[in-house]
């Protein structure tokens, strides 16, 4: 996948870091990642064998949240670091106009705080946006119990840079409740992410990412109103999946759907079984309609063969 970076300036948050793959005239295949976490993330999912022909037909953006990029500066100590609702109604918008994309019809995948984030752009640009896939998605401000965890791992961050109490945490945060299960299986995956967070990600840069998901307010109620599609995505391993199964209570069932899948990080564990799903979903939306996932050309082609 051939990606163009590029350096939007935004009105108050500065520069953001935006890659972008694709013809500028397709429809927009928008990402947003999680807390140690940026674009890279999505790659080797959207590298997938079915996601490429699915992506074929758009222009890809994806979005990299202030200081989260590899190797960032550490930002200013007067910096105002965007809050969740701002990174949605205020830097998506920009950045989408910025890069002369269509900025009608918008199909977005995030992840955690990024499926947040996306969440709270469809709210705000409700007639810009046609279908979500959200994984891991909580629309509830952080419990007692996550709070702490934050605030811990965001002090630790700022204090000792990346250390083995963040990145405990980071991990359970992103593969579930089962590490052990998650490290024997993924052990390549995991150990990759953990040498990430120490090489990669500029500690305090990730400590203000971590506060600003950790403060992120509560939009429960406003769920019904969103008028694009949503598909609601969590794994059996998920530390996520009471948030996931809460909010999806509260989202319109006319326009909704929820997704569980093995494993803890879907997009690692169960990319080709993701991957079908979201083409459903996209053809739902009346899109992709001449795409076909690797399992239903293999369907096609042995129905021949008994023909």
């Amino acid at each position: 996948m051939e990606e163009t970076k590029e350096i939007v300036k935004t009105d108050k948050f500065g520069d953001v870091t935006v890659f972008v793959a694709g013809d500028r005239k397709l429809r927009v295949f928008l990402t947003v990642h999680d807390i140690g976490q940026n674009h890279k993330s999505f790659h080797r999912f959207l590298l997938h064998e079915d996601m490429k022909a699915i992506l074929s037909k758009f222009c890809i953006v994806q979005i990299t949240v202030p200081g989260q990029e590899d190797e960032a500066e550490t930002l200013p100590n007067d910096y105002k670091f965007p809050t969740m609702q701002e990174m949605g109604t205020e830097v998506i918008p920009q950045v989408l106009a910025s890069l002369g994309c269509k900025t009608k019809d918008v199909v977005g995948l995030g992840v955690g705080a990024g499926a947040n984030i996306l969440c709270r752009y469809a709210m705000f640009s409700a007639y810009d946006v046609l279908g979500l896939c959200l994984l891991e998605c909580s629309a509830e401000s952080a419990g007692f119990l996550e709070w702490g965890q934050e605030k811990i791992t965001s002090l630790q961050l700022n204090m000792k840079g990346m250390n083995p109490t963040s990145e405990s945490y980071l991990i359970w945060h992103h593969y579930g409740n089962d590490l052990g299960k998650a490290k024997k299986d993924n052990l390549s995956e995991v150990r990759g992410f953990s040498d990430r967070l120490y090489s990669k990600f500029n500690h305090q840069n990730l400590a203000r990412f971590v506060n600003c998901y950790m403060a992120r307010t509560n939009f429960v109620d406003k769920l019904k109103t969103m008028k694009c599609r949503v598909l609601m995505v969590t794994g059996s391993r998920s530390a996520h999946v009471k948030d996931v199964e809460r909010t999806y209570s509260a989202m319109d069932r006319q326009n909704s759907e929820i997704l569980k899948l093995d494993g803890g990080d879907v997009m690692e564990d169960n990319p080709e079984k993701l991957a079908e799903s979201m083409l459903f979903f996209l053809q739902g939306l009346g899109l992709v309609s001449s795409v076909r996932s690797k399992k239903m050309s293999r369907g096609t082609s042995l129905s021949g063969t008994d023909a």
